[in-house]
């Protein structure tokens, strides 16, 4: 049986382990984070199948987790940096170096920064977050700002006014979502939607003072929480000696992390499988 790492643990590499172990493979995850992934920053996933009524992102995570420790994988809490095609597998390169003879990458995404300036600062001080992992109370009435117009942010904004905050969505252009999702945020009444632009933020003393540029002009407003929502990118390994849109007998890329910010659990678990199923016809197995 050939030896098989896979490069992360939220639902693609959940998924692909699971499946690669079922054909007998002897399976090592490398997940410096969390099992589960980005799929507890969701607030509510109602297009996975078999959840009638939707379930929690926080709920499915948890449930994916419970089933991921069913089986006797090698975990390594360690991050990837490296990947290599040798002549007889793959030189998997974290905190020491490992040879495999086959490898999914299933790392997952990154968030995009806004770009603003102070934002580095907020973040050192806790008071600006890129996701809700980990976040699971605060102090009701707060007021958190969520920087984002798109899908994610809002699915975050709401998942925010669940927790007792007072959201503001500040939004370039019109907000972007399914249709479903717009309604329920727009009957919230915890979250004010407002078209304008982050100029610059600063902390002072246990709040990020926030400048912003909106049809009313400029103004700064104190918020106890910045929430940046701003996209994902693919988060990859360096890949040495193969190519990802052609890749090599016993290598592939599943998930996010070959599709970009799509964030749909659903896919990323077809994905994994069907990336898994593809390896181990490749290794003989």
């Amino acid at each position: 049986m050939a030896r098989v790492a896979v490069i992360g643990a939220g639902p693609a590499g959940i998924a692909a382990a699971i499946q690669l172990a079922r054909s007998g493979h002897e399976i090592t995850v490398f997940e410096p984070g969390t099992i589960g992934g980005n799929l507890w920053n969701a607030g509510f996933v109602e297009n996975y199948p078999g959840y009638p009524g939707g379930i929690t992102g926080r709920n499915l995570a948890g449930l994916m987790e419970e089933q991921f420790g069913e089986w006797d994988f090698t975990i390594r809490n360690a991050a990837v940096t490296e990947i290599r095609r040798t002549g007889t597998g793959y030189l998997v390169i974290s905190d020491k170096e490992e040879e495999y003879g086959g490898a999914v990458v299933c790392s997952g995404t990154r968030p995009r920064k806004a770009g603003f300036p102070g934002e580095e600062e907020l973040a050192m001080a806790g008071l600006l977050r890129y996701g809700i992992a980990g976040m699971r109370s605060w102090p009701e009435g707060g007021d958190a700002l969520v920087v984002g117009g798109g899908e994610s942010s809002i699915d975050l904004g709401l998942s925010l006014a669940e927790m007792g905050l007072k959201v503001t969505l500040l939004h370039r252009s019109d907000l972007r979502g399914v249709k479903q999702l717009l309604g329920i945020v727009a009957k919230e009444e915890n979250i004010i939607a407002l078209r304008g632009k982050v100029t610059g933020a600063r902390q002072h003393g246990e709040k990020a003072v926030v400048g912003l540029e909106t049809e009313s002009g400029k103004e700064e407003k104190a918020y106890d929480l910045v929430l940046v929502a701003v996209g994902r990118e693919s988060s990859l390994p360096r890949l040495v000696g193969m190519d990802p849109l052609n890749p090599p007998p016993g290598f592939r890329i599943a998930g996010d992390a070959r599709h970009g910010g799509l964030g749909q659990t659903a896919m990323a678990v077809g994905d994994g499988v069907r990336a898994a199923m593809e390896i181990g016809r490749e290794l003989g197995k």
